[in-house]
Formats: C-alpha cells, sequence, structure tokens
C-alpha cells in the first residue's frame, strides 16, 4: 500500500482530494475482506484498481471528461491442432500405394548410368538399369538364367566423419552387411581384405572385398561384396559397389574399372543434395519427437548425400523417416486408399500445408497370418528445402484396429521442425 500511495503522489500531486484515497483504500479492504470468501484474492484487486480508477475520474473533473479508453483485443495464437486443421480431399492419381513425393535427384542420378556403363562396358557384361530408392545410381549385370544377377550401386559422399568406405575398408562393408544380413555379419566363415592402390587417374583408391561362402564346397554358392572407394579431384569419396554370387574372384568389373568410374567428375551433385541432413541428424530430431521409439537398422546404408532416411518402432506401429530435397506437390496413390487430404495446419506458418494419407491392404498373407491386414498412414511436407515423409504401418489380425488420426499432431510436429529444412 505504501507503493500505491507514492505511485498516486507522482500522478495526482496537485489534486486536493488526496485524504479521499486514504478512504478509498480503507472501503476497498473492507470490501475485499468480505467478498473474500466468494471470490478470492482476483475480486479484491479488482475492486482495489475500480475504485483508484474512480478517483483518479473524479479529481480531474475540471480537466474535462478524458476519452474512454477501449480494451486492447488480444490478438489470438493459434497452435497446431485438430481444431485449427482445414482438410481438403484430394483425388487419387498414382498408381502407387501411399503419396508420391518426386524427388527432384532423381534427374541427377539418371545421367549416372550412362557415366558407370563408359567404364564398365569393355567387360562386355551388359548393364541395366535398376529401379532402387537412388534410382539410376543403382544397376544390375542381368544373369542370362534369369536369377542371381549381378547388382551395383554408385555413390559420391562427402562426410568422412563417420564411417566411410576409404577410411575403414572392410568395417564398412561388414556394416552394409550387417544392416541387412546380421547373421552373415557374425558369421564366423565371413572374409574380408583390403587394399590401396592407385586409380588410372592418379587418385588415391582402395578396394575391400568381402565373401561369405556356403556350408557346400561348390565355389559358385555364397555371396560376395566388392566396393572401390576413390578420394575425388573434388574433396569427396566417390564409391562403386558390387553384389553377386559366388566367391569376390567372381566379381567381373576390374578395380581399375570400378576406380575410374567413381572417380568420374561428371557424377556431380548440385547444392540442394547438401542442405539435406544426414541420417543421424534425422534420428537425432526424430528421438526428441518420439523419445519411445526404437531403432532399427537401415536396410541399407545412404552412401551420398541428398537422401536421408531411418527405420524404427513406436509401440506396436512400424516408424520410417525420409527426407530429400524439395520438390513438387505429391500425388496420392490409389493402391488400397482410403482417403487422402491437403491439410492447412495453423501455427507456427499461417497456413502450412501437410498431405496426409491412409492406406488398407486387405488380406495380408506373404508374410503374416491369413486374413490380416496392412494398414499405412504417411504425411508428407514439401518444406523451403526439403520435402519430409513420415510413414506409420501397422499388420494386424483380421477385425483388429488400424491406425488412426491419434499421432497427427505429433507427427505435424516433426514434420514442421526447422532442423529438417
Amino acid at each position: 500500500m505504501s507503493g500505491l500511495h507514492e505511485a498516486f503522489d507522482e500522478m495526482v500531486a496537485d489534486v486536493p482530494a488526496y485524504g479521499d484515497l486514504d478512504r478509498a483504500i480503507e472501503q476497498a479492504g473492507r470490501e475485499r475482506r468480505r467478498r473474500h470468501a466468494m471470490a478470492g484474492g482476483l475480486a479484491a484487486a479488482a475492486a482495489v484498481v475500480a475504485v483508484i480508477v474512480g478517483i483518479l475520474a473524479v479529481t480531474r473533473g475540471d480537466e474535462g471528461s478524458p476519452e474512454p479508453i477501449e480494451p486492447a483485443t488480444p490478438t489470438p495464437t493459434r497452435t497446431q491442432s485438430a481444431r485449427t486443421w482445414d482438410d481438403t480431399p484430394v483425388r487419387a492419381t498414382s498408381d502407387v500405394k501411399g503419396w508420391d513425393a518426386p524427388d527432384p535427384l532423381d534427374a541427377v542420378r539418371e545421367s549416372w548410368f550412362p557415366i558407370v556403363a563408359e567404364h564398365l562396358a569393355p567387360t562386355g557384361r551388359g548393364l541395366a538399369r535398376s529401379e532402387g530408392i537412388f534410382g539410376a545410381s543403382e544397376f544390375i549385370v542381368p544373369n542370362a538364367s534369369g536369377t542371381f544377377d549381378i547388382s551395383g550401386r554408385i555413390a559420391v559422399i562427402v562426410d568422412r566423419d563417420e564411417l566411410n568406405p576409404f577410411d575403414d575398408g572392410c568395417r564398412y562393408l561388414r556394416a552394409d552387411q550387417a544392416r541387412r544380413h546380421a547373421q552373415d555379419s557374425a558369421a564366423d566363415d565371413v572374409s574380408c581384405s583390403t587394399e590401396r592402390f592407385t586409380a588410372p587417374g592418379g587418385e588415391s583408391a582402395r578396394i575391400a572385398s568381402w565373401g561369405h561362402p556356403c556350408v557346400t564346397d561348390d565355389p559358385s554358392c555364397g555371396t560376395y561384396l566388392v566396393g572401390v572407394a576413390v578420394e575425388r579431384g573434388d574433396g569427396r569419396i566417390g564409391y562403386l559397389r558390387v553384389e553377386g554370387r559366388g566367391t569376390p574372384d567372381a566379381n567381373p568389373f576390374p578395380r581399375d574399372a570400378m576406380a575410374a568410374a567413381a572417380a568420374d567428375a561428371d557424377l556431380a551433385l548440385p547444392g540442394s543434395a547438401l542442405a539435406v541432413p544426414t541420417d543421424a541428424a534425422l534420428v537425432s530430431v526424430v528421438e526428441e519427437h518420439f523419445p519411445r521409439h526404437r531403432g532399427e537398422p537401415s536396410p541399407s546404408p545412404v552412401e551420398h548425400p541428398g537422401y536421408a532416411q531411418m527405420f524404427g518402432r513406436l509401440g506396436p506401429l512400424g516408424l520410417s523417416v525420409q527426407a530429400w530435397p524439395a520438390g513438387p506437390t505429391p500425388t496420392c496413390g490409389r493402391a488400397w486408399i482410403v482417403e487422402c487430404v491437403e491439410r492447412r495446419v495453423f501455427g507456427g506458418d499461417d497456413p502450412t500445408t501437410v498431405y496426409v494419407g491412409s492406406w488398407d491392404e486387405e488380406d495380408w498373407a506373404d508374410c503374416c497370418p491369413r486374413n490380416s491386414r496392412a494398414f499405412m498412414r504417411q504425411l508428407v511436407h514439401v518444406g523451403p528445402r526439403t520435402t519430409v515423409v513420415v510413414t506409420l504401418t501397422r499388420i494386424v489380425p483380421e477385425g483388429g484396429a488400424g491406425i488412426g488420426a491419434e499421432l497427427d499432431q505429433r507427427v505435424i510436429d516433426l514434420l514442421l521442425d526447422t532442423r529438417l529444412q
């Protein structure tokens, strides 16, 4: 109250009705105590303020009535929630199951195939394009019998801080196999050798040869993996990996030809590829949004920038997240579709568009009990620099619950995380 006296002195020092303040305060105190049981301290404070404002208006009567003060209208803060979502149905136009979100780097990878073919073609073995997650950066050498094709992949690697094929050789190949065949990487009969050499263009190169023979004495049985890594002139690592049946000696491509392909300067990457977060950065962001997420090994290592991915479990759900350079608007896949919507999300950016879709595949019996169903819910955000795709999956027996919208808000928080842009 003493502070209130001082403040009032400064405001109305020239007003003769100062004594009215003491009576007003005393009256307000009695009023406060009388109403305390009903309305609590908040109502009492309002009463004091109301009395004081009344005194100010009366004591300034000789200066004319003041203009009424309109209460400030607060700007509503809209948070990201289902109440502020605005969904517009999207017609299915793609033949895929899920959202078909184009990757602008596909055209870049398509230009890699003829470069690799030119270096490896002299062996007389024809190369063919392969439809892998890296597009034309993957290739195959078809087997005349139609089985056990030789497969290959070309990559350009920027980051050498983590495990990489040039510095780590066999450890890199073993990690590759461990992601897909954990039992092979732990087998006692797995062998791997590595050797440094000079590529035809004078670059430092390293070849690593991994082999896993079968239990029989047949040399054509088993699998091999040969990787050639080259320190390119642009400071990056060029990498060509070949996988097939048999022992490493069955690899049809000479190491010099593989090194020349990996070192070719025409295997270029645009700046947009370098803006995509690494796998490790992606996992870190996902773990913050879903602390109970359990990570699982990637089916294959991502060996060049421009594509990041992670896989795991979230309770009974499978969870995967992919990221690549921002591209065109995704199209809805009609296979097993339940619904697709374009969702306007109000909050940080007003509004932001997220694409949400659900798919339900009946009689998923090729891996699971008959009459089971495979549910998928997929959300996509095309940001200023990166397209991010989050996929939730669940396989349930007949009559089991699918995947609803319960996690949509948390998934959208992940999609809109600025660290992924």
